[in-house]
């Protein structure tokens, strides 16, 4: 194989994973962090045509390189003979990409995007990285996980279901720059909300969470009633005129939106998070030190969302309330009981920042850097 150092002499790395914002998101911020070190390198990032990666990645400015590969439809199972054909396929892919790219070091982060392409990198003699955004490991990533040079996990629980352990690396999830120079106060009337009034923020991720949207529909009159709180809800577009018919009569005290562009701003302007319990988002909670009331996705493959929240609700800083459960539980009064005890909330937030991995984006990148460098196998 010939020197990729002569092509790319800043760096060049190629990064597959994608699908959903999960698998997407991290890479994007391990991407930004090599850049912010060094301006020259040279990112590339493989996906499909069907997944958010599509849309994302060319706004972003990198380019793009489309494999055919596609996952398992769990509920049309005939869509599925297609499957084993589109795999053999995008396995020629993979191999012409990194041909074409010949990347210093390709990682994967999820997905049955970055499959194929670790596997075609590991075959062909290229440094390869998995990262693992979830408390109990994908698939993609328990099948390579032998193969590849290092894989580094998002939550310390990940590690016991790796037989092979010496290049298993705890470095947490990586997330976006989630600092903003506001107050509270501030990012609380950027959306208009009043600056000093307790605020719950609630989404359900780009879009929205229908049972979770549904559970608290069903009590915010209530809420309105009985304390003086205020809400910042993503509802999701498809729930959106749902949610505000709900919400008729709170205007001034209940924001709705399809979806939240700004997401700093939000955690900063927020006291409890009402949401789901994907990986990324629970990350960017510990990283912002707050509270959260978890209602885990029931559907989520290996059902790793309630996994993820089991994990916060042990560190102490989220209550967790499965599906099954909504019918059973006082969501308001679980609200209100955790919005009106200020030690109970500091105390949570704290938990949250303590199981915090700020530099997750940092070591990643080094990790990286340092596969790219020849340095295969040695700890950071």
């Amino acid at each position: 194989m010939s020197n990729p150092s002569q092509k790319h002499p800043s760096g060049c790395y190629l990064f597959a994973g994608g699908g959903t914002g999960g698998h997407l998101f991290p890479a994007l911020a391990i991407a930004e962090q090599l850049l912010l070190w060094d301006p020259d390198t040279e990112i590339h990032f493989a996906g499909t045509s069907r997944g958010l990666e599509a849309k994302v990645i060319p706004e972003k400015g990198f380019p793009l390189h489309l494999t055919a590969v596609r996952g398992f439809a769990r509920k049309r199972i005939w869509v599925n003979v297609t499957v084993p054909l589109r795999l053999l396929w995008s396995l020629v892919q993979c191999g012409w990409i990194l041909h074409r790219v010949k990347p210093h070091a390709v990682i994967g982060t999820g997905g049955y995007v970055s499959g194929p392409m670790l596997f075609m990198a590991h075959f062909l003699g290229y440094p390869t990285l998995i990262q693992e955004q979830n408390s109990y490991p994908g698939v993609t990533t328990r099948l390579l996980a032998r193969f590849v040079d290092r894989v580094h996990v998002g939550f310390a629980e990940s590690v016991k279901y790796f037989k092979r352990q010496e290049h298993i690396h705890v470095t947490g999830n990586p997330v976006r720059d989630l600092q903003v120079s506001a107050t509270p106060q501030q990012a609380r009337q950027h959306f208009g909300l009043l600056p000093d009034r307790r605020t719950l923020l609630v989404f359900g991720g780009s879009q929205g969470a229908r049972i979770m949207n549904r559970a608290l529909a069903a009590v915010v009159q209530r809420l309105m009633t009985d304390s003086d709180l205020q809400i910042l809800w993503s509802s999701g577009k498809w729930d959106q005129e749902m949610v505000r018919q709900a919400v008729v009569g709170c205007e001034g005290r209940v924001v709705v939106m399809d979806f939240i562009n700004d997401m700093p701003m939000a955690y900063r302007a927020a006291d409890v998070v009402l949401g789901r319990a994907g990986a990324l988002t629970l990350a960017e909670i510990n990283v912002c030190g707050l509270p959260a009331i978890l209602i885990p996705l029931a559907t989520a493959a290996g059902n790793h969302q309630e996994a993820n929240a089991r994990t916060l609700a042990q560190n102490g800083s989220a209550l967790v309330i499965l599906e099954k459960e909504l019918s059973d539980v006082d969501l308001a009064e679980m609200i209100l009981k955790l919005m009106d005890d200020e030690k109970k909330r500091r105390e949570m937030g704290a938990a949250a920042r303590r199981a915090a991995f700020l530099t997750a984006r940092e070591d990643l990148a080094r990790s990286l850097r340092e596969l790219a460098d020849g340095k295969k196998g040695e700890k950071l």
